[in-house]
């Protein structure tokens, strides 16, 4: 019987946005099985120019396009030749989107996705882009970027994505087949097609001889600085396995500076420029240490992505280099990992959305296969990262000792860590350890603490909490809605459970008038926020300071609140007593789900009450609490923090190390670490370090400080910018980087900068406009010509190396927001708020920004600081102070984009096509 009739279609277009840009090719190929049934190949006339960056991609001439027919003449032809077929696409949302802005695309279609298929079923491709994958699997494209020869890729990778589907073992095919079985949707009728084909006889080649390396463990002789350093000589192993090896004395520097500390013990604080090349200068000595003196280390990072790059790049070619044998693991948070338990249940659910089923069969194909179950691997997109908390190890549904699977993820982690040489952590699980008296990490005696600069900031995020009024209203309507049968009266109905059904005779009219008085509360608070609150701005916030508390307005949400807390605190005592009578069947690997979900509710309803009572009733002076209303929903969010996260660090962090380690780019102030240290509650005797980078900034980085510009609060200040950033991006070819400190300000920006016709030729990406971080960094790196409007995430942790990122331009000087409750808090302990405070922080923050610019000793570019209070205030001395020697630019505002054009080398960068 002869299989589905497919279509793969593809479109190139002059950019991203379907109401804005236009389609210029449209390519399709029909097919059945592996016959070719008909192709379809069109250009259309977009009516104006087309950018540079797309005729180049696509090597379109743009002669081929005057003449041809409109864009929805052509794709009016190309749905006439789809017509009846099922359609395939790869990543092909774009596609979608431009024939719905025609009112071609007809909503009750289905496309068949092969980016969401090989993502299920290729997991361990580098990258699942149609280029990446044709040349991984040896699929036929001539011309990639090329609408008929990307389809007819597609069309390859589906066929190819179906074998690799038949060629699952038995045992998993099964699974998924029982997966996709209820369901309807045109992927699902895919793979129940894909997973019953025979599966084809593949030969099996002899497995390629490897290397055994010998498996006794050897170890340093010692751990002497001197003997260390060595190891980064041009004489060094190092040296040895890299040809084009070069020296660096700030790094030899800062090893020789680890290693002293970790034999004498102490404090060491360390500024590492960039290009120093501080991973290996810590991880040389923490690794000898531990190998000589049995003395674990934990390194901590803020972030994953410097997670996975000490785990997979630096700590992978260390073996290679140095002759030890050592075990390093990594060991994250909890909610990293999957539950087993909470996956059979959440798999054995129905999908709501395709989606979700897409989801549910990566994860199967992924089990399959996992020795971690570590989230990391699964690569989760978009709203993937909300279906992984159906799943996810969570405390609350965790049974402890009565967790009898033997493939508990989180247990099989704690147990590596405990026989490892180094943990490589966050700082988040670090400072939960801290909170927990040092109940998750196993013990150590020398800590690291990688961008450390974050650690206040992880300190307090981690130790904040909040309740959010609709998710508390919807945990007490699972126990027992107003209609319908709730959690409580499916327990009650389970007469093996015996005692829990008595215990729970009073349960229901205690969960209903919890809901009615936690309502009663949340609308009160709703209406006074938006009595002292601007109901035009967004997510308006109020500090529940004294002056607040106070007042008459404030007085009146007091009953309420009395009554939320104490109608929570009655029904907690009626599930404690039902749990408690339950035990048995919480336990094992069959506990009863309804009473594990009912303990889960219990838990985070007994936190929300601590937190209401708390904040409402009973503050603590060492906490900071605060309201807020969110624009889009109407619905009020309380939310508490400590005001000082030092004191908690320096007991179960710092005080309990042998030697402890604090690097970063950006620690000190104007070459002082006081600062940092009272932000992080270290002791006044501390061993400081500050190693500048490497790099000639003098002849490699240009600095404008343009004169006559507004200030940032004025009238005008908006349109010069749009117009200096449009001008530099004009200028150059894109290759910038904008960053900003306001949302509002970035989307206006980018608004006025896509009616420039002179900037037809730059890819303009906005952050929350165009995709999330991921998406907008890793397109930003593949262009010639883009410009990027980044916000907060931007103004670190981006390595754009070459002259695809030749220029960083600075909206304003990043001061903090003086409203933002922590902060607001923590600047009235501080005699003078302003210096000793807010503008340290904004000034490392700069240094941050800055930072983007020059990556490697190659790099050549410029800074463009439109903020004039840097020259005009007395206080711009302190952000010049933060950044290294440069070349300087302090002409007219007019000047700006032909400086910049004449340092970077215009010259050189790619020409707009008239």
């Amino acid at each position: 019987m002869p299989g589905p009739e497919y279509v793969a279609l593809d479109l190139e277009t002059t950019g991203l946005d379907a109401e804005r840009d236009r389609v210029i090719e449209a390519g399709a190929v029909a097919f059945r099985s592996d016959e070719v049934l008909g192709t379809f190949e069109r250009f259309a006339d977009p009516g104006r120019s087309v950018p540079d960056a797309v005729l180049k991609l696509t090597g379109i001439d743009p002669a081929e396009l005057r003449g041809a027919a409109s864009p929805y003449d052509t794709l009016a032809e190309l749905v006439r030749f789809c017509a009846k077929r099922q359609l395939v696409g790869h990543g092909a949302e774009l596609d979608v989107a431009f024939l719905r802005s025609a009112g071609l695309w007809d909503e009750a279609a289905e496309l068949v996705d092969t980016l969401h298929l090989a993502r299920i079923l290729l997991p361990h491709s580098p990258s699942h882009s149609l280029p990446a994958l044709a040349t991984e699997l040896g699929l036929d494209q001539p011309r990639a970027h090329r609408a008929l020869d990307d389809a007819d890729a597609t069309r390859q990778l589906l066929l190819r994505l179906r074998r690799e589907a038949s060629l699952l073992p038995e045992v998993l095919k099964e699974s998924m087949l029982a997966l996709v079985a209820p369901y309807d949707w045109a992927d699902a009728r895919f793979f129940a097609e894909a997973l019953t084909q025979p599966t084809p006889i593949v030969p099996t080649a002899a497995a390629p001889a490897r290397a055994v390396r010998e498996s006794a463990r050897t170890a340093p002789t010692g751990a002497e600085p001197r003997d260390l350093a060595e190891l980064l000589g041009l004489e060094g192993p190092i040296a040895k396995a890299l040809p084009d090896y070069e020296l660096r004395e700030s790094q030899v520097q800062m090893l020789t500076a680890v290693a002293q500390i970790l034999q004498r013990g102490g404090v060491l604080a360390v500024e590492a420029g960039t290009g120093t090349g501080k991973s290996l200068a810590y991880l040389i000595p923490l690794l000898a240490r531990a190998l000589v003196e049995d003395e674990r280390a934990v390194v901590s990072t803020y972030t994953h992505t410097l997670q996975e790059q000490l785990l997979q790049k630096d700590l992978p070619a260390l073996r290679e280099w140095l002759p030890w044998e050592f075990k390093a693991v990594v060991l994250k948070g909890r909610p990293n990992y999957i539950s087993l338990r909470r996956w059979r249940r959440y798999l054995a659910a129905t999908c709501d959305a395709v989606g979700e089923l897409r989801f549910k069969l990566k994860v199967l194909v992924w089990l399959h296969t996992t020795e971690t179950g570590d989230r990391s691997e699964l690569r989760l997109q978009g709203g993937e990262e909300v279906l992984w908390a159906h799943i996810a190890s969570d405390p609350l549904d965790c049974v402890g000792v009565h967790c009898t699977s033997e493939d508990c993820f989180v247990h099989r982690a704690r147990a590596e860590a405990e026989s490892a040489d180094l943990v490589i952590v966050n700082h988040a699980l670090l400072v939960a350890d801290a909170a927990t008296a040092g109940g998750i990490l196993p013990s150590f005696a020398n800590l690291v603490v990688d961008e450390a600069h974050h650690l206040e900031d992880a300190a307090t995020q981690g130790l904040r909490r909040e309740v959010d009024g609709p998710g508390l209203l919807a945990l007490l309507e699972r126990l027992a809605p107003e209609q319908g049968t709730g959690l409580i009266e499916a327990i009650r109905k389970q007469p093996r459970l015996g005692a829990p059904d008595r215990a729970l005779d009073d349960a229901a009219p205690l969960a209903r008038r919890a809901h009615e008085q936690c309502s009663a509360l949340l609308a009160a608070a709703g209406d006074w926020l938006r009595d002292v609150t601007d109901p035009a701005r967004r997510d308006e916030v109020v500090r529940l300071v004294p002056a607040v508390r106070e007042s008459a307005a404030w007085a009146h949400l007091l009953p309420a609140a009395e009554n939320a807390s104490t109608s929570l605190a009655a029904l907690d005592s009626e599930l404690r007593s039902a749990v408690a009578a339950s035990r048995e069947w919480l336990g094992g690997d069959d506990p009863d789900q309804d009473l594990r979900e009912l303990e889960i509710i219990r838990g985070r309803l007994a936190e929300a009450a601590a937190l209401l009572l708390e904040a409402l009733l009973q503050p603590s002076s060492q906490q900071v609490y605060w309201l807020t209303i969110l624009a889009r929903t109407a619905s009020v969010v309380l939310r508490a923090a400590p005001l000082n996260v030092g004191g908690l660090l320096r007991e179960h962090v710092y005080g309990e190390r042998s030697a402890v380690v604090f690097t970063s780019a950006s620690l000190a102030v104007a070459g002082s670490f006081d600062y940092f240290q009272s932000r992080v509650g270290l002791p006044g005797e501390i061993e400081t370090l500050v190693l500048s980078s490497p790099f000639d900034y003098l002849s490699q980085a240009l600095m404008c400080l343009p004169q006559g510009l507004p200030e940032p609060q004025e009238p005008g200040f908006d349109d010069m910018l749009a117009a200096v950033l449009g001008d530099v991006a004009a200028g150059i070819g894109g290759r910038t980087l904008a960053l900003f400190t306001s949302n509002r300000q970035l989307r206006d920006t980018y608004y006025a900068l896509k009616q420039r016709h002179d900037l037809d030729d730059v890819l303009i990406l906005g952050q929350g406009i165009d995709g999330h971080r991921r998406q907008l960094l890793t397109t930003f790196t593949d262009s010639d010509r883009a410009l990027l409007l980044g916000t907060a995430s931007f103004w670190e942790g981006i390595d754009v190396p070459g002259d695809r990122l030749s220029c960083v331009v600075m909206a304003r000087l990043p001061f903090p927001v003086p409203t933002e409750p922590v902060f607001a808090a923590r600047s009235e302990q501080v005699r003078d708020p302003f210096r000793g405070y807010a503008l340290p922080l904004a000034a490392l923050r700069l240094k941050q920004g800055f930072g983007r610019l020059i990556r490697r000793a190659s790099d050549r570019g410029a800074v463009v600081i439109l903020d004039p209070r840097i020259s005009t205030r007395e206080y711009g001395r302190a952000f010049l102070d933060v950044l290294p020697v440069v070349t300087v630019y302090n002409g007219p505002v007019e000047g700006v984009a032909s400086a910049v054009a004449e340092w970077v080398g215009a010259a050189t960068a790619p020409t707009a096509r008239a």
